[in-house]
């Protein structure tokens, strides 16, 4: 079960990424995880993985895996503006999607949570807009 979690961000990084539109909103650049301090921004980061507590077991056995995860776009600067287009087509992409990959079936996508939060880094402003998904998951037979 260990993989079901890491199915799912392979999945909704995908989707991001097959996204014309979405990929030029942040120039191209989507990342797992985590990006490199020098890169440029704007930028979307898939991940990380929040939670995957295990929902339903039967006779021991994990069958229903509840996984969240987020979706992070940095922008440069103080102001909002240049990323919310980013994460208004990153959530027209995400909420409600379903599918499956490499051996897991997705559950329906929901958006629980957005943070919206300015940092500032030696002299340097930057602006975040984090989404919190959720969906359960299981391994196809």
């Amino acid at each position: 079960m260990v993989l079901v979690p890491q199915q799912i961000m392979d999945f909704v990084f995908d989707t991001l990424a097959a996204d014309a539109t979405f990929s030029a909103t942040v120039g191209g650049r989507i990342y797992r995880d985590r990006i490199s301090a020098t890169a440029a921004l704007p930028a979307a980061i898939v991940g990380p993985i929040v939670a995957a507590p295990p929902g339903n077991t039967v006779a021991g056995d994990r069958v229903v895996t509840n996984v969240q995860f987020d979706v992070h776009i940095v922008g440069d600067g103080a102001s909002y503006g240049p990323i919310n287009p980013a994460a208004d087509r990153a959530d027209v992409l995400l909420q409600g999607r379903t599918g499956t990959n490499n051996g897991v079936h997705i559950g329906k996508l929901v958006q629980f949570d957005a943070r919206y939060y300015p940092e500032d880094e030696a002299g340097k402003s930057y602006v975040h807009i984090v989404q919190t998904y959720s969906t359960p998951a299981y391994p196809l037979p």
